[in-house]
């Protein structure tokens, strides 16, 4: 085993164009489609029937969050971009609610500002309610624990992650790939007549799998705390814990990938199929909650994506318990375990 170790050491060493690209892919990916932060997001404000004065006083409250960076334009304005689509959507102040505009429905714009403007506007409707500053505050906290828990989520960490896994997935199917080569090449046949055991060396070829794709996790989480100042919501150190499952689970996939095909070209061409079409339904690329489409919801339970990225943001942005990881993680391991098992077994039939 050790020296599987010391073999793909000095591939890397030789040759580590693929394992940087998916680094500079993955940080090139998250940074495009979420942004660098959040923070400075221009959105658009228009309104009917208050005054100017009476807008940019809703403006200086509203801009008191840090997330999104609010802008008054005319009602003509406001048409024109919807219209030409040059903004996903646009919110209409009006006394005592808003209206959001959409250039296409289901657009993430609205996912995102809506907590902003109902705290906004709950906030105001309690002050005029309850009148003393210790009954808004306490009522006010229950109402925004109710509204966090609806549904708003962080577009930044979610790109981030959802990259993160899609690439890792490129990085294990292409190393476990190095298995299906040395059997084409017949050289797996003479590491068979050494010394070495069959299970040393496929332990040794998949555990070296595992730890490049999870080095890779671990480069790509570490630069985007450090450089980007990205915020996990105190939970940096339980990523590195959360996907251990997730990598498992796509390590097993890319073994029986490795037992169905007849030659490492076919599984060169499937990868990158099986890592988009993952990566779509398992909510990489948009959240699911955007997807209406209860069909592809249903698929997106097959995906090993949508557990690694749920349990994720369970163990930053959603905080959640040490109970709510067990069913994800489990999953991922039992589709894990009964993948390796599958894929070792078409393996060694072909090679039989």
């Amino acid at each position: 085993m050790t020296a599987v170790f010391y073999q793909y050491a000095k591939e890397i060493m030789r040759n580590p164009f693929t394992l940087v690209l998916m680094l500079i892919m993955t940080i090139v990916f998250s940074i495009t489609i979420g942004g660098a932060n959040t923070s400075g997001q221009n959105v658009h404000v228009f309104s009917n029937e208050l005054t100017n004065e009476e807008v940019e006083t809703r403006l200086a409250a509203l801009n008191e969050s840090d997330d999104f960076n609010f802008m008054a334009t005319s009602p003509t304005e406001a048409q024109r971009m919807l219209s030409t689509q040059e903004v996903e959507g646009l919110v209409e102040l009006e006394e005592e609610t808003y209206i959001i505009h959409l250039a296409f429905e289901d657009a993430p714009f609205l996912y995102l500002v809506q907590p902003v403007i109902d705290h906004y506007y709950t906030h105001s409707m309690l002050a005029t309610i309850v009148g003393n500053e210790a009954g808004q505050y306490e009522a006010f906290a229950y109402e925004e624990q109710f509204v966090g828990v609806g549904g708003s989520f962080d577009q930044s960490l979610q790109s981030l992650f959802g990259f993160t896994l899609y690439f890792s997935f490129f990085t294990m199917g292409f190393t476990i790939m190095t298995i299906l080569e040395l059997k084409e090449s017949r050289v797996w046949n003479r590491l068979i007549l050494s010394p070495t055991s069959k299970t040393k060396l496929y332990s040794g070829h998949l555990i070296v799998s595992f730890a490049l794709a999870y080095v890779q996790i671990a480069i790509v989480l570490a630069l985007f705390v450090a450089i980007f100042d990205y915020d996990f919501y105190g939970g940096f150190g339980k990523l590195f814990i959360v996907i251990i499952p997730y990598l498992f689970a796509i390590m097993a996939f890319g073994v029986f990938l490795s037992g169905i095909v007849r030659a490492s070209q076919q599984l060169n061409a499937i990868i990158p199929l099986s890592a988009s079409a993952f990566a779509m339904l398992g909510g990489a690329f948009w959240p699911l909650q955007v997807v209406q489409s209860e069909w592809l919801l249903a698929l997106s339970y097959a995906s090993p994506i949508r557990y690694g990225l749920e349990m994720m943001m369970g163990a930053t942005f959603n905080n959640w318990s040490l109970e709510e990881f067990f069913l994800p993680g489990a999953i991922l391991l039992f589709m894990g375990l009964v993948l390796t098992g599958i894929g070792i077994q078409l393996m060694e039939r072909k090679s039989a």
